[in-house]
């Protein structure tokens, strides 16, 4: 995960709870899966029983927030983004943008790491 997208998770994740009321329950957590297949940015998000799918063009940011909102309004406090899928379109949505990236011809695979080798 890049540096920049762990430090603006990092900024969500305080502007959320700054935001929330004050009273019991455990702080939001915001938890971001990525070098899963498809590769690049993650495309769904899973807030307790509910699920959200990235619209097509919707960009990360807008994304986040729309999974932040629903997951606060359900008062569940942890929202995953990304990850394997777990449902027929989460499924549909990692197909599709993997047959898009192998058609593209890129290669993002990551090279080997040694045992032990932390990245």
């Amino acid at each position: 995960m890049s540096n920049d997208l762990i430090r603006r998770l990092e900024a969500l994740e305080a502007r959320i709870n700054a935001e929330r009321p004050a009273g019991p329950g455990a702080p939001m957590r915001v938890v971001i899966i990525s070098g899963a297949l498809p590769p690049g940015e993650p495309l769904f998000a899973n807030t307790g029983e509910h699920e959200l799918l990235r619209n097509e063009g919707e960009e990360l940011d807008a994304f986040v927030a729309r999974a932040v909102a629903e997951a606060h309004g359900l008062a569940v406090p942890l929202l995953t983004i990304g990850g394997l899928p777990q449902s027929e379109g989460q499924t549909f949505l990692a197909q599709a943008a993997f047959e898009k990236w192998l058609a593209s011809g890129a290669d993002d695979v990551p090279p080997v790491t040694q045992p032990g080798t932390r990245r």
